[in-house]
């Protein structure tokens, strides 16, 4: 194969990957509209986290079973199949539980925005732990990037009250979990393929999720029509869908470019929160978001 063969194959999956990782983000965006429209339905963390579960799990069984048809794949299966699982059990059920329960108390914008800080957390935790030192300027990101958060909590603070700093702390939580899971997944993509990582993982997490459903004794027939709607929307739309095109989008891009195509998130979950659940949208809002995507801009050149 020659280098301009090379070359064309390269930009190709480029492409691919930032067309991938496009979709997922607005697919990914649109949830914590719909989270918030569940609520607004009736339903509580348990009852959105399990209809999301039951709506997605059979697809992720029934793609992992297919995938497991050739040989190469059940034999990636046996032998990372666990690290997947345990990844995927951190980065979908726990970083969405704290997720789906910090909207309960928090606006939809101010939710993703907090979530998209999750670079910053990258940034940490690879100087901690992993001894990379941070290029000049990412510290100087991260702080406008609070900034940018800190005028939104100020604002809704005015219309939600004290319950902000609970559902601020819980995202902030989400967002830290999201990103060690986007740190350890990194590997175990490269070692079983995205297919079969985000089936066994998210299948994993689905699992996790009905058992907890299990225990709590949720009663699906007991729910509102709209609130399952919403629940089934959450978990093929929101949940399966973008789950494989991020997975394929980070099999063909580095972590770095992967987090710049996020940037377009906060636009469209402000968007679709503005239209669909009347959230106010002012001049701090502007300021705000345009400082922490200007901040995840900076600090993913930089990494």
């Amino acid at each position: 194969m020659n280098d301009a063969s090379v070359s064309t194959h390269s930009s190709s999956d480029y492409r691919q990957g930032i067309v991938y990782a496009l979709i997922g983000t607005v697919l990914f965006s649109i949830k914590p509209v719909l989270v918030k429209l569940a609520y607004a339905a009736g339903g509580d963390a348990t009852a959105i986290m399990s209809l999301r579960a039951v709506s997605s799990l059979p697809l992720y069984i029934a793609i992992l079973l297919w995938l497991c048809r050739l040989p190469d794949e059940r034999s990636k299966l046996r032998q990372f199949g666990w690290q997947a699982a345990l990844v995927g059990v951190l980065g979908y059920y726990f970083a969405s539980l704290l997720d789906i329960l910090a909207l309960e108390f928090i606006s939809a914008q101010l939710e993703r925005l907090l979530i998209f800080l999750f670079p910053s957390f990258v940034v940490a935790i690879s100087w901690i732990f992993l001894k990379e030192t941070p290029i000049k300027g990412t510290l100087l990101s991260i702080v406008l990037g609070y900034i940018g958060v800190a005028l939104i909590v100020a604002h809704d603070l005015q219309s939600f009250g004290p319950q902000v700093w609970t559902g601020s702390l819980m995202a902030v939580g989400s967002a830290l979990v999201f990103a060690i899971y986007l740190i350890l997944s990194k590997k175990v993509i490269g070692q079983i393929g995205p297919k079969l990582f985000t089936s066994v993982g998210m299948g994993s997490a689905g699992v996790v999720i009905m058992m907890q459903h299990q225990l709590n004794g949720t009663d699906f027939s007991a729910m509102p029509n709209e609130l399952v709607l919403m629940g089934i929307a959450i978990g093929i739309f929101c949940t399966v869908l973008p789950s494989y095109f991020v997975a394929a989008a980070m099999a063909k891009l580095t972590p770095s470019v992967l987090s710049l195509t996020s940037n377009i998130g906060p636009a469209i979950t402000a968007l679709f929160a503005i239209t669909l659940l009347d959230e106010t949208f002012t001049i701090l809002h502007g300021i705000g978001m345009c400082l922490v995507v200007y901040a995840v801009v900076r600090m993913s050149k930089k990494n």
